[in-house]
């Protein structure tokens, strides 16, 4: 992906959305998050060291939705376990999926109101053939949002900002 950890941060809170299209096919509710502001810290780590992100992203309805709807489509025909579940006060994914040559296996939890706050989790791992080498990449993402308010300012309705100014359309 071009934008690195932030890009696949990204790319993992819109699986995490997708997830939300399966639950409501089988009566498992996910939130979506509240439109407007809100700032986004991922922490990545595929083996070498956590990596931190931080960012700033405007979140609208029709934002969610598509994400869903885009995300819940490429999911349907390349994953063959989808096991969504409420556990306390947590909603879990497990899921496994193939993308090209690789596997992926992973578990999400998600926690939070989604109004003011949210936790999420993702542990994967990746395994298959890279550039015709077999490799394996054990990934954990953890993902923290705080709602800061309506108003996007600048930002339009899926873009986001990096600490450095750089923005990004996420949809």
């Amino acid at each position: 992906m071009r934008f690195g950890a932030v890009g696949f941060a990204l790319a993992g809170f819109a699986g995490v959305c997708v997830l939300g299209g399966v639950a409501f096919a089988e009566a498992v509710s996910l939130p979506e998050r509240k439109a407007g502001l809100w700032e986004l810290t991922t922490t990545m780590d595929e083996g070498q060291g956590p990596v931190d992100r931080t960012l700033t992203m405007c979140v609208d309805a029709e934002m969610e939705r598509n994400t869903v709807i885009a995300s819940l489509i490429e999911h349907k025909q390349a994953c063959t376990k989808y096991n969504i579940a409420r556990e306390g006060d947590k909603t879990v994914v497990d899921m496994a999926c193939k993308f090209d040559t690789r596997n992926v296996e992973g578990r999400t939890e998600m926690s939070g109101d989604f109004q003011s706050a949210l936790l999420v989790k993702i542990e994967s791992t990746t395994s298959g053939d890279h550039r015709g080498q077999s490799v394996a990449v054990k990934r954990t993402i953890t993902q923290t949002g705080k709602y800061l308010g309506e108003s996007c300012g600048e930002l339009t309705g899926g873009e986001a900002m990096s600490s450095d100014g750089t923005r990004v359309m996420v949809q």
